[in-house]
C-alpha cells in the first residue's frame, strides 16, 4: 500500500529530525524529554505504572530509563507511603528547568517542520485520520 510506505517514510524522517534537534539543542534523547515533559505537566510526579503507560513503555523499559535519568540528576524515585511495592517518579529542579527550556525549542521546531507545511484543514484531517486508525488498533500487541 503506497499510503503505508508514505506514512513510514514520513514518520521516520520526522522522528530523526526531532531526535537530532533535541540532542543538538538540549543534550536530551526524546525518551528523556518525554519523561520530563510528562512529569512536569503532571505537577512534578507520577506513579511508575501511570508514567510507563502514558509513555507506551514496559515497566522494565521505564525502570532502565529512570536509572539513567536519576544518575544525571533529572529525576528521582520516591516511595509510595501507602504501598511499599509502589513508587513515584519525581522531576528534580534541574530536570524541570531543562524540560521547560527544551519545550520552547521543541515546539518551535515542530511548528517549523510539521505545522508550517500544513494548513489548519490539513492538520484537522490528519488528526481525524490518525485518531481513527489509532482507535482501531488493539491496546497491546499480540504476542506469539
Amino acid at each position: 500500500m503506497p499510503v503505508w510506505l508514505e506514512l513510514i517514510r514520513t514518520h521516520t524522517r520526522l522522528w530523526d529530525l526531532v531526535e537530532a534537534q533535541m540532542r543538538r539543542d538540549h543534550g536530551l534523547t526524546m525518551a528523556r524529554y518525554d519523561v520530563l515533559a510528562h512529569l512536569d505537566m503532571a505537577g512534578g510526579r507520577l506513579g511508575l505504572s501511570e508514567l510507563a503507560a502514558s509513555l507506551l513503555l514496559s515497566p522494565s523499559g521505564l525502570s532502565k530509563l529512570l536509572d539513567r535519568m536519576e544518575a544525571s540528576g533529572l529525576v528521582r524515585r520516591d516511595p509510595d507511603p501507602r504501598d511499599a511495592r509502589a513508587a513515584f517518579a519525581a522531576i528534580t529542579p534541574h530536570g524541570r528547568s531543562l524540560a521547560r527550556k527544551a519545550r520552547q525549542g521543541h515546539h518551535a521546531f515542530l511548528q517549523q517542520t510539521f505545522g508550517d507545511p500544513l494548513d489548519d484543514h490539513d492538520l484537522a484531517d490528519l488528526a481525524r485520520v490518525l485518531s481513527r486508525l489509532n482507535a482501531s488498533l488493539p491496546a497491546h500487541p499480540a504476542t506469539p
